[in-house]
């Protein structure tokens, strides 16, 4: 979906193609596959509805309007309804570039604008400041501010999507990325050497898990290389409409990594892997296509390298503990990788490994749809969270930050004992030190 020439009443710049818009069939199986058409019943909120308002704004038979705004961002992007097309029509992506045409098409309040150029523009792909703008809120919970902010139940006074993103927020430690050692070498026989991309979310709410992460691919015979100058993958940035600054961090984080000799580029966010897997066609333009095709073949999930390389389990430790694995949808609908997690949570000497009822089903946090819509993600987790307990399982496991976030607070919330863990996090206790 790279810059064409003007189609319809798109502008030309990030436009849907009209092929992408053309081979919807309308043959309706993408319906029991959506969660937003589940909860509303309404056509325009199923991915063929969608797919239809811009193949009309395509055609030049409906302006691009306040209903296709609203649909684009009312997409999960969930990628469930990929999997199900038998057409192979994208439609979260096609709402993902018609999010860049709100911002293009549609007037803004200048406050929202000037705000969303900060934080896109300038804070997200600067390392350095992300970590700074984190230090308020590691001393918010140390001082024991949280504490009495909970406790006086205050927030109960404020818009729910503000209680929710307090009471989402996890235990805070010193971000990982200038902690951890450019080189972290393999221990005992040495299989190959791996680049560590270290998304912004893991290195500043979920340090422990992604020192894990070296710590395991270490212990698996990897020497592991992590750039501190690798900036953020664009995740956020795609979901929100703003392809460009995507593309000049795609662009830096291509020439760093490529720069280094390694077998692969291993990360342990899902929502990382997905964006850094679309470089090639964000770039499509603009780079050469073979460096692009190299460096999509080199991005690995973690799950999906360590299956491939196949686990070293002589040494892993027993952890005797049932556990239910939640999909993250930008890992097995956007990735296509499914079975990897699992495989990688049974080679784990001892775990009770039960299959939860629509595994792949969305948790209802898809970035900030969550705080945006907070009544219908509350409903499309309460959906998840009748699954989980129905397993009985004493951990629920998960691969990607923001569905960790949801479903932590989810279970809180709902009263459930189950902690969330990452995978990696799981296969890390089992890891000696």
């Amino acid at each position: 979906m790279a810059d064409k020439e003007k189609l319809g009443n798109f502008t030309k710049q990030d436009a849907p193609t009209y092929e992408s818009v053309l081979q919807c069939m309308r043959c309706g199986f993408c319906l029991p596959t959506c969660p937003t058409f589940a909860l509303t019943g309404r056509e325009r909120s199923s991915p063929r509805g969608r797919v239809a308002l811009a193949r009309a704004v395509a055609e030049e038979k409906l302006d691009f309007n306040k209903a296709m705004k609203e649909e684009a961002f009312f997409c999960l992007d969930c990628r469930a309804c990929t999997t199900a097309c038998p057409s192979g029509v994208k439609a979260g992506e096609v709402m993902e570039v018609c999010r860049s045409q709100v911002h293009q098409q549609i007037d803004q309040p200048k406050w929202q604008k000037l705000f969303r150029s900060f934080v896109l523009e300038k804070m997200v792909p600067n390392p350095d400041l992300m970590e700074t703008s984190m230090l308020p809120a590691r001393l918010y919970q140390k001082l024991g501010v949280q504490w009495l902010v909970r406790n006086s139940h205050i927030l109960k006074m404020a818009p729910k999507w503000i209680e929710k993103a307090e009471g989402m927020m996890p235990e805070l430690h010193q971000p990982l990325r200038q902690r951890v050692p450019e080189l972290t070498p393999a221990r005992g026989e040495k299989r190959g050497k791996v680049a560590f991309f270290l998304g912004c979310v893991m290195t500043l709410m979920y340090a422990e898990v992604s020192r894990q992460t070296v710590r395991v691919l270490s212990h698996q015979g990897f020497d592991v290389i992590t750039p501190k100058d690798q900036k953020c993958c664009g995740a956020p940035h795609l979901t929100e409409g703003d392809r460009e600054t995507t593309r000049q961090m795609a662009t830096h984080n291509l020439d760093l990594f490529l720069d280094l000799d390694v077998d692969a580029i291993v990360t342990d966010c899902a929502g990382c892997g997905s964006a850094l897997k679309e470089y090639e066609e964000l770039l499509a333009e603009r780079q050469d296509h073979a460096k692009l095709e190299k460096f999509h073949s080199l991005i690995k999930d973690v799950s999906e390298f360590l299956v491939e390389q196949g686990i070293r389990t002589d040494e892993l430790k027993t952890i005797n503990k049932s556990v239910t694995y939640h999909e993250p949808c930008h890992l097995c609908h956007a990735q296509g990788i499914s079975k990897q997690p699992r495989d990688l949570i049974k080679a784990i000497p001892g775990i009770d490994f039960r299959e939860m009822n629509e595994a792949s089903w969305c948790c209802g946090s898809a970035a900030t749809f969550s705080l945006k819509f907070t009544e219908e993600s509350q409903k499309i987790l309460d959906r998840k969270l009748d699954n989980v307990k129905d397993t009985e399982a004493d951990i629920l496991v998960t691969a990607n930050p923001g569905c960790h976030l949801q479903l932590a607070w989810g279970l809180r919330e709902a009263g459930m004992p189950q902690p969330v863990m990452h995978l990696i996090e799981l296969l890390g206790e089992a890891t000696p030190e």
